[in-house]
């Protein structure tokens, strides 16, 4: 019986498609092979074949329905590359001067997952805490959503996210949770600490209870009483640029 191959909704999870996303794992020695579509005449698709070429990864000319399949019907624009094992960091075990870590707790959609580890990079994120049994992993959706900044973004994957909180504590941030409710302060006329730790919560049901009991301080976005939330990407965003304000990157 000939081999079947995968189904679009098995998508591997060694792999990265998009312009951005492949620049940028080329770009950072990240990627171990490049696939594109035949036929293809996209300019920037081809100066990533020469880069590809250039830096002697292994260059494969597929069908655009492969990489249909392989990228679960995503939008790849005709290529993708396949990864090697992406670094990771160690959450901080002392802090000095201004440092901005931040914290997702439950965020399962990609797109935002993605959109937040954007953020980091945008605003010189120290540490990116992404728990791999609370939220979405580094997948290729989240690849994707980040525009391939999530290759680059400091990311740390321990295991237990409490325990990383109070690791975050124990190095000398603040833990700021992002959790509307009583008594939390508008954030922004909120004093940022110098370190600070973002604490962003999931799509439904938020910043978790224990992580808010952990919190040094609670705040919010002030809005308009027409609109119930924002979404967690953009009020990350947000958030983050405050804590920036406040403390602004040495140049």
């Amino acid at each position: 019986m000939a081999r079947l191959r995968a189904k679009p909704k098995s998508t591997p999870d060694d792999l990265a498609f998009g312009v951005h996303a492949c620049a940028i794992a080329i770009q950072e020695g990240l990627a171990k092979r490049l696939l594109y579509a035949q036929g293809a005449s996209n300019r920037r698709v081809m100066e990533l074949v020469e880069k590809a070429t250039d830096q002697g990864l292994p260059v494969e000319v597929v069908e655009i329905d492969r990489l249909a399949e392989l990228t679960g019907a995503g939008v790849h624009q005709g290529v993708l590359v396949r990864l090697r094992q992406l670094p990771s960091v160690l959450i901080p075990q002392e802090v000095s001067g201004p440092s901005l870590a931040l914290v997702l707790d439950g965020i399962t959609d990609p797109q935002n997952t993605g959109a937040v580890l954007r953020v980091a990079v945008a605003t010189g994120a120290d540490v990116v805490v992404l728990p791999p049994r609370r939220g979405a992993s580094l997948t290729p959706g989240v690849h994707r959503a980040s525009a391939g900044l999530s290759l680059v973004a400091p990311v740390a994957s321990p295991q237990n996210l409490a325990r990383a909180v109070a690791q975050l504590k124990e190095a000398g941030y603040w833990v700021v949770a992002a959790s509307p409710g009583d008594d939390v302060e508008d954030a922004t006329v909120f004093e940022w600490p110098e370190q600070t730790a973002l604490v962003v919560g999931g799509e439904e049901r938020g910043v978790s209870r224990l992580l808010n009991e952990e919190s040094d301080f609670r705040v919010a976005l002030p809005m308009d009483g027409r609109v119930e939330s924002l979404n967690v990407g953009v009020a990350c965003g947000a958030l983050a640029y405050l804590w920036r304000a406040r403390w602004p990157a040495k140049t």
